[in-house]
């Protein structure tokens, strides 16, 4: 009888939720039966559950109903309808570390405010500072370098040029050796810096110029007596003689378009030893190119026996080819650059120094090559002065920073290059150095002449203190993700800023579009998959006034015409 009951009343309960009966009275002799017989079916039901559940590993909570044992129609009938607990959805808890690439925790990582103001937090809005320097006097990285890659007009300089003028308030000396399109005059003008400007018709620069470092060795002369000076002027000396032997042996390489012969190095550094044995060359007033060529062709007792040369005849015979390319440099591909005395030298005690080449003709491969080795190897010399004045107790320690924007050409610019980057970014905490490397992709690092130089440079990345990451595109990122792990709201965010502007006409005057990834970084101070700090550049008033920023002041009249139509 039981059994029918049952029956009887599932077929009453699917007939009053389809709408074909009333719900029976709640106090009638049928409506008691059918509240039995529903509560019954709640508690099976709900039983069968906690033990599905419980398989599961999931400990139920008393009186919940899992998510769809309400049926969506709901009860019919009056006093329907009733409020029960519902399970929520999944939770988990992790670090910030790992659970940053979780939406909605896009970045986890912390916004230091350590070195030079930057601009603010892409997220949180909280402000940022850094500078490699500053960084790594607190510790957060182990190397004071960065390594800067981004699309085109995105701010990259203008990132460098804010973190430069933080170190220059600090008392650091920024060095731009070889400013490729003049994006730093500015900045060093501004400063109260040194700028030096090489090209056709804008001085000389003397391949045999003692440079910073020769000139300190008369201020070292006068201490002499003091204890360990001796062996600084010693090593000093040496120093500017084997910068002058490599820079006048390079010339002539990238000249001839080949290697310079063993023997005529050789010969060119037994002449200068010569040259400096006269009364008439000392420190502070060095042999020129002409000098040079005059003692070769002079010759001597000591460089016809160290060339083999027993008669006249053998001695022009050794030195014609060497003597025919370091004419040459006086007056043929590179101009009449070198000929002559350094214009402008560098003041080791500049506030900032840069060295503009822009003037010098791009398309000129060998005049570009021979430029820029003479750039590097007087800024170098520079940095070495003032270290050997700080270890002889005449000069404070000063620290200076080394940039390199366009990277992709300084390192293809001349032979050699590519292994002076490769020892600063060994050597930069030794000679108290920090060092900027920008350049637009990774692949400009793959474009470099020779296998071994692509190679080397692979290198750069893996050995920067920090990396900043600007707008890329997402082929830029499967490169750079054998270094760098990024999450996928990272990655994504940097594949944004790579995004133009909205191709539609500004609707105010004056204002124009602007790409959303324009002053936008991605900081990855590790490179173990730790959190990146994205952060907005910002400009401050002199800045703008200044327009130490403005790198489309050749565009000026073309936006204009564009605001008047």
């Amino acid at each position: 009888m039981a059994r029918v009951l049952d029956t009887d009343m599932a077929d009453l309960h699917r007939q009053i939720l389809d709408g074909e009966q009333e719900a029976p009275a709640r106090f009638s002799r049928i409506g008691r039966a059918y509240a039995r017989w529903l509560k019954n079916s709640e508690k099976q039901a709900n039983m069968l559950e906690r033990q599905r559940r419980r398989a599961g590993g999931v400990v139920p909570v008393r009186k919940e109903n899992p998510f769809g044992a309400i049926k969506p129609r709901g009860f019919t009938g009056r006093n329907s309808g009733y409020a029960a607990v519902q399970s929520g959805p999944p939770e988990w808890q992790t670090t910030t570390n790992l659970g940053c690439g979780f939406n909605p925790n896009v970045v986890g990582a912390a916004a230091p405010v350590v070195g030079t103001p930057l601009g603010r937090h892409v997220t949180t809005g909280a402000e940022v500072a850094c500078d490699p320097l500053a960084w790594f006097r607190e510790g957060i990285i182990a190397n004071p370098s960065c390594f800067v890659l981004s699309l085109p007009g995105l701010g990259k300089s203008t990132l460098i040029r804010k973190m430069l003028m933080g170190g220059v308030a600090s008392g650091h000396i920024p060095i731009m050796a070889g400013d490729i399109k003049a994006e730093y005059v500015g900045f060093t003008q501004q400063v109260g810096g040194q700028v030096i400007k090489i090209g056709h018709g804008y001085g000389h620069l003397n391949p045999l110029d003692v440079g910073a470092l020769g000139r300190v060795i008369p201020l070292l002369e006068q201490h002499s007596d003091e204890p360990g000076v001796a062996d600084v002027i010693q090593k000093a000396k040496e120093q500017v003689h084997g910068r002058q032997v490599t820079m006048v042996s390079t010339l002539v390489s990238l000249g001839r378009g080949g290697p310079i012969r063993d023997y005529e190095s050789m010969l060119i550094a037994a002449a200068l030893r010569e040259i400096y044995d006269s009364e008439s060359i000392d420190w502070l007033n060095p042999p020129i190119l002409q000098d040079l060529i005059a003692r070769l062709e002079q010759g001597s007792e000591t460089l016809h026996s160290l060339g083999r040369a027993r008669t006249t005849e053998q001695w022009n015979a050794r030195i014609d080819a060497l003597v025919l390319s370091l004419n040459s440099l006086l007056d043929g591909q590179t101009g009449r650059i070198f000929a002559g005395q350094t214009t402008t030298p560098i003041e080791v005690n500049s506030p900032a120094v840069c060295i503009d080449v822009s003037a010098v003709d791009r398309g000129d491969s060998a005049m570009k090559a021979a430029v820029m080795m003479a750039c590097w190897s007087s800024a170098f010399g520079a940095i070495e002065a003032a270290h050997m004045l700080a270890d002889a107790g005449l000069g404070p320690q000063r620290y200076f920073s080394v940039t390199l924007d366009e990277m992709w050409q300084v390192l293809s610019s001349a032979p050699g290059m590519v292994g002076q980057i490769d020892a600063l970014t060994r050597l930069n905490r030794t000679d108290a150095t920090a060092l900027q490397m920008i350049t637009h992709t990774f692949k400009d690092l793959e474009a470099l002449p020779t296998e071994e130089d692509r190679k080397t440079a692979m290198g750069f990345i893996e050995r920067a203190g920090m990396v900043i990451c600007g707008g890329l595109p997402a082929s830029e990122l499967d490169i750079l993700s054998h270094q760098l792990e990024f999450s996928p709201a990272e990655a994504q965010m940097i594949i944004s800023w790579s995004k133009g502007a909205p191709p539609k006409r500004a609707r105010t005057r004056g204002s124009r579009a602007t790409p959303p990834g324009r002053g936008r970084f991605m900081i990855k101070p590790s490179k173990d998959g730790s959190p990146g700090i994205p952060v907005k550049t910002e400009l401050f008033k002199s800045e703008i006034e200044h327009r130490l920023h403005d790198t489309n002041a050749r565009f000026e009249n073309f936006f204009a015409e564009g605001e008047v139509a």
